[in-house]
């Protein structure tokens, strides 16, 4: 059970993106969107749209309060890039890119972590008694030198 939000072409480098994304993650999506409501950055803004979105589709879908859920998966993609050219010095050309990012974002329900004894119980369940068995060990080879009759 997950939501998902996706933009795709977004005109923001890759690079720009992701350092948003280093403190983003830590949070929860409700602590993000106000985190990045609040930044000056271009970047944030539009991060804060795909979030929300992701936010508001499992609100929907799932039934859940905002509070609830948690990042699954948050990442930013290299977009296609626009090759252009500046004019330079005699007659020259100086290239320059207009890059792309492709942000897709999942949210899930908090996990809730397993209770430990029930876990041992199932484990300590499981395991069959093993019989005893004997095991016969072999004698090992003497390693006498052979003496000859001829040789006296």
């Amino acid at each position: 059970m997950e939501a998902k939000a996706s933009v795709t072409d977004v005109h923001s480098t890759p690079k720009k993106l992701r350092t948003l994304l280093m403190d983003v993650k830590k949070m929860s999506p409700v602590k993000a969107m106000d985190h990045l409501f609040y930044s000056p950055k271009k970047s944030a803004k539009i991060l804060y749209k795909v979030i929300k979105s992701a936010v508001d589709n499992a609100k929907a879908t799932l039934q859940i309060d905002a509070n609830l859920l948690e990042f699954k998966i948050l990442k930013v993609d290299q977009g296609h890039a626009l090759r252009r050219y500046n004019a330079g010095s005699r007659g020259n050309a100086k290239p320059y890119r207009k890059q792309f990012a492709h942000i897709s974002v999942v949210v899930a329900p908090k996990s809730q972590p397993a209770k430990k004894g029930a876990e041992l119980v199932k484990t300590v369940e499981s395991v069959e008694p093993v019989e005893k068995k004997t095991l016969k060990v072999a004698k090992k080879p003497s390693l006498k030198k052979k003496t000859t009759a001829s040789a006296k």
